[in-house]
């Protein structure tokens, strides 16, 4: 018991370890799904490892746990690899206990293949996905005692029980020589004998050693404890070929799990079981696929060996079978056997022929095979089959549908009538409009559609003659409602759910409202219009077609008191909005001001000067000629505010969702773009250019002449040319200087456009002078 219980710690101190357990004092090892071992350090490899041994985990079972936890199979390698290149490197770290000391069968070791998730393949090839299950276990019950039949062999373990006057037990080996070792009794052969042949050959020899065995005194039981190992050869289109160990109570298709099956190219119909040089059995493992049933129970001798052949014909089966896939056929197996294969044709199959393309020396062939001709016709090698679905057409069918009890599609009988089908419906609707019904017939022999009308109430009297019936006849019965027009009014404006509503004769300006889910909070009811069509049956055009009705509604949709006001078909009921019952919006304001926060608008005309009141006015630190204003995310340059004491007489109206900001009254000048030196200055004057001087001039990637400067108030101002004269802009407190980058694409110099009008300027003011003086 305390081994069990030491195990489940060491299991699960290793699952902790897995979860991502803090190595060290910095580093988590991600252990999170597929992780790579380049991602670990060489502290973290040498610390996992060490923590794995130290929790009783051997080296096998550790490499298992990581690839549980997420190391995939590529990794495993290179894991080992890490860990034996961090051992060699570290050798003062690793103890006796945690080393690896056979670093070659360390990497040899491939037992922790099994703890890789198998996930199953999905093959078109009928069959093959039997041997791709992860989650079936092909194994013998080894719990069970061998059967009476079983050949003795080196390897097996016996136990001997004698009981009655003489009583022992003993268990013994059979050796390589096929011998049994038994006390007081000597060595006994008993290899190639079944466990009754072993059983009368011992109790033979131990009659000398226990003489009242002959006169049932005594008596002997044999069984078998252990059951030797055997070896199993696979070989040919194996997926996993090679040398399998296995238990002696393993059958043939124990071991043909084990090996996964066929490749691609292997045969499933053929496989051979070879002992002695010679094929002693043929396998066809499709008889266990159809019908569940090991048709033999072939038992393995060692040094047996299982091949797998290559196919020799596959058939594709597609279309309306049950179980669509690419089978392998027999030599002599027909059409028939193969459809059997498949599972039978599906439920909607067409069953007269089938189609099959088949592959000719330069090109495809398609042959129709009748169902008469299945049993006898062989498929060939690469053949593709395709059934086909029975069409969507119906022999003996019409149709009735509209205003009767039971519409639906019925069957053509001899004689049958538009009456004696009105009949088998259970007659028409009340809604039935008798008057007039159609027979849609599509003519037999130029498949165009025709219309035959018939009147319904003549005809089921019978005063009107009866009219047969043809395939794919469609009668149509019309319903009253359905020929007319649904007159309807619609409710808009303020109230709850406005929508289009069917009018009924008798429906009032309250019932439609009320249809309408009420009037909202802010309804006018005092006001309520409508907008009704004009009756205007004149042939000239007319201007004015709607009347406009204004009505008063009680808000309570009461019927007493008033009488109501009764609509008519197509009427428009707008119900408006109360004209000042709404809130106007609210203003944010925030930065120099007492109480800053956000407001309703009290007026629609209030401006930015009272809402700053109304917020206790600006702080000593404030400045209310450069308050900045934002409207839509965009701030709005205005010279209207530029009072400092807050007296001017220009009103800056606000608008729902506006934005006030107060700064800071800060004497300060910014100098930023392609100046030497960006900086902050000191307001000490209102020249432009001494600034530009403080920064260090002019780069020589500025360009001065679009230089402009930004105020406070958000309006924005540039340099001037006249002639050779430039007029630079007054600077103010709270300003920024801003001296843009020389665009490449700008010409340099003047152009000869340019050069000419100055020169004419020049001339000009020259001859002036020259007058003036004279």
């Amino acid at each position: 018991m305390n081994s069990i219980y030491r195990n489940a710690f060491h299991k699960w101190a290793l699952t902790v370890l897995m979860l991502g357990m803090v190595l060290g004092a910095t580093a988590q090892i991600p252990m999170q799904g597929n992780f790579k071992v380049s991602q670990l350090s060489d502290k973290q490899i040498m610390q996992l490892w060490q923590r794995a041994q130290k929790s009783g985990m051997s080296e096998t079972e550790a490499i298992e746990e990581l690839v549980k936890r997420g190391l995939s199979a590529s990794e495993v390698n290179t894991f080992k690899q890490r860990i034996v290149q961090v051992q060699n490197q570290n050798k003062s770290s690793f103890t006796s206990q945690n080393s690896i000391k056979d670093t070659a069968s360390f990497f040899r070791d491939s037992s922790w293949i099994i703890a890789v998730p198998q996930i199953r393949k999905i093959s078109p090839y009928y069959g093959m996905e039997f041997f791709s299950n992860p989650t079936i276990s092909f194994e013998p019950n080894l719990s069970q005692a061998p059967p009476k039949n079983y050949i003795i062999g080196p390897g097996d373990e016996l136990n001997i029980s004698v009981t009655g006057a003489n009583e022992t037990n003993f268990s013994s080996e059979i050796t390589k020589e096929g011998n049994l070792q038994i006390p007081y009794v000597g060595i006994v052969n008993i290899s190639g004998l079944t466990i009754d042949q072993a059983s009368q050959k011992i109790k033979q020899k131990m009659k000398v050693a226990y003489p009242l065995m002959s006169t049932g005194r005594t008596q002997l039981l044999v069984t078998i404890e252990n059951v030797k190992s055997i070896k199993i050869m696979v070989v040919g289109e194996a997926e996993k070929p090679g040398t399998y160990t296995v238990s002696a109570l393993s059958d043939f298709f124990n071991v043909l799990f084990l090996s996964g099956g066929p490749t691609i190219n292997g045969s499933l119909r053929k496989i051979e079981l070879i002992r002695n040089n010679a094929v002693v059995e043929t396998v066809d493992f499709y008889e266990f696929l159809q019908k569940g049933l090991f048709a033999k129970n072939i038992k393995l001798n060692n040094q047996d060996i299982i091949r797998f052949p290559v196919y020799q014909k596959r058939v594709s089966v597609n279309g309306q079978i049950k179980r669509p896939a690419i089978y392998e056929l027999a030599e002599k197996e027909t059409m028939q056997d193969l459809i059997q294969l498949a599972g039978g044709m599906g439920d909607t199959a067409y069953t007269e022929s089938i189609k099959v393309v088949q592959l000719g020396s330069k090109e495809r062939l398609l042959r129709d095979v009748a169902a008469n001709d299945l049993a006898y016709f062989i498929p060939r090698n690469a053949d593709s089959v395709y059934i086909e679905k029975i069409p969507s057409i119906y022999n003996n069918r019409v149709i009735l549908a509209g205003a009767v009890k039971r519409p639906g599609s019925y069957e053509l009988t001899e004689k049958l009538s538009v009456a004696s089908l009105i009949n088998k419906a259970d007659g028409i609707l009340d809604k039935a409009y008798t008057n007039r019904a159609t027979i849609f017939r599509r003519n037999p022999t130029t498949y165009e559609r025709e219309l035959i009308s018939f009147e319904v109430s003549k005809l089921l009297s019978g005063t009107e003659k009866d009219i047969a019936l043809l395939k794919d006849d469609s009668v149509q019965i019309y319903a009253k409602d359905a020929l007319m027009d649904v007159p309807s009014i619609t409710v808009g404006g303020n109230v709850r759910t406005p929508g289009t509503f069917q009018f009924n004769p008798g429906i009032s300006l309250e019932d439609a409202i009320l249809l309408a889910g009420g009037f909202t909070n802010d309804a006018a009811t005092h006001k309520v219009e409508i907008s009704r069509l004009e009756k205007n049956k004149s042939d000239t055009l007319a201007n004015k077609l709607i009347d406009l009705i204004t009505v008063e509604v009680d808000s309570s949709l009461s019927r007493a008191g008033k009488s109501k006001t009764l609509l008519e078909p197509l009427d428009y009921i707008f119900v408006p909005r109360l004209l000042n019952y709404r809130n106007l919006g609210s203003i944010k304001i925030r930065g120099e001001v007492l109480y800053a926060g956000d407001y309703a608008l009290e007026r629609r005309d209030e401006s930015v000067q009272e809402l700053i009141k109304r917020a206790g006015g600006i702080t000593p630190n404030g400045s209310f000629g450069n308050t900045q204003v934002y409207r839509n995310n965009l701030r709005v340059a205005t010279t209207v505010l530029t009072d400092e004491d807050n007296s001017a007489t220009d009103r800056f109206l606000l608008l729902p969702g506006d934005s006030i900001y107060i700064p800071r009254n800060e004497a300060f000048v910014e100098v930023k773009g392609q100046v030497f030196n960006q900086q902050i200055f000191k307001f000490e004057s209102k020249r432009f250019k001494s600034y530009i001087s403080d920064a260090g001039g002019v780069t020589d990637k500025g360009n001065l002449k679009k230089a402009y400067i930004q105020y406070s108030n958000g309006v924005n101002k540039k340099i001037n040319s006249f002639l050779f004269f430039r007029i630079y802009p007054t600077v103010k407190a709270g300003s920024k200087i801003i001296v843009p980058e020389v665009n490449p694409a700008e010409k340099k110099g003047l152009t000869i456009f340019e050069l000419s009008a100055l020169t004419g300027i020049l001339t000009a003011i020259v001859s002036m002078v020259s007058l003036l003086r004279n």
